[in-house]
């Protein structure tokens, strides 16, 4: 039976529902994308869904399906910087959600462009996080469902959506994160198309059973905001994103 790592967010539903549907099928395992990575490597996985960053990192023992994965071209919504207004900018250092390392990279990589430095990024729990965030000390990243449920005062913080942040750096998408599996045990695309195809047909199911934010929120989030084929110009701007990991040294 397949063992198929499944990320816990809501942004993977529709890559995931295919596969959820069918768990009588599979061995199936939920965790963040920097857990089921290590999983995969030590073999106790045979695909996951994992952040874009690690693909590259580890390219000479996984590989990953290009056809699909978690896309934004010029908002994701679910991956935020909180600038803290009353204290000095760039950072010294931000207090960081530690399950998507893509999103780690990708706040390095564009406050190295924006300001030249990279703050010390301190890993928290995201219950930390949102005590910080109440109580305005800090600068902060979360991501995927604690992002968008979190809670602050837009008189202490602003935010940046990092997809619309490296859009506007850029004026390219973004992929954050991919189908992968040992390099030498590959799997046809066609094995994740099928189960994105599935959720893509089921996005007002996926939604009916989240009340956590407003329905049309949801939809345009899963329907609009993000998209899950991969296109061309999706992988140039994840080529361009490894270059300067790369480049910076983030790798």
């Amino acid at each position: 039976m397949m063992r198929i790592g499944l990320v816990k967010h809501f942004n993977a539903r529709p890559l995931t529902y295919g596969f959820e549907e069918d768990k009588s099928k599979y061995d199936l395992y939920y965790d963040n994308p920097s857990i089921l990575k290590d999983m995969l490597l030590r073999g106790e996985l045979d695909t996951a869904l994992i952040s874009s960053v690690e693909c590259w990192r580890n390219r000479d023992t996984l590989g990953f399906s290009k056809t699909t994965g978690v896309c934004a071209s010029e908002r994701v919504r679910s991956i935020l910087f909180y600038h803290n207004r009353k204290e000095s900018y760039p950072p010294e250092k931000v207090y960081v959600d530690s399950g998507s390392r893509t999103s780690v990279a990708l706040l390095k990589v564009l406050l190295q462009l924006s300001v030249g430095k990279i703050p010390e990024m301190i890993s928290q729990d995201p219950s930390y996080i949102f005590s910080m965030l109440n109580r305005a000390e800090g600068y902060h990243m979360l991501f995927g469902d604690n992002a968008l449920l979190a809670r602050f005062s837009l008189y202490h913080y602003y935010s940046y959506d990092l997809a619309t942040w490296w859009n506007k750096e850029t004026g390219k998408s973004f992929c954050f994160a991919f189908w992968a599996f040992p390099l030498d045990k590959p799997i046809p695309d066609a094995f994740f198309e099928e189960s994105l195809e599935r959720g893509l047909d089921n996005i007002r199911k996926i939604i009916r059973h989240d009340t956590r934010l407003p329905r049309e929120v949801l939809y345009k989030y899963l329907s609009s905001d993000l998209h899950y084929y991969v296109r061309e110009e999706d992988y140039e701007g994840f080529e361009l994103f490894s270059e300067y990991c790369r480049e910076y040294d983030i790798l």
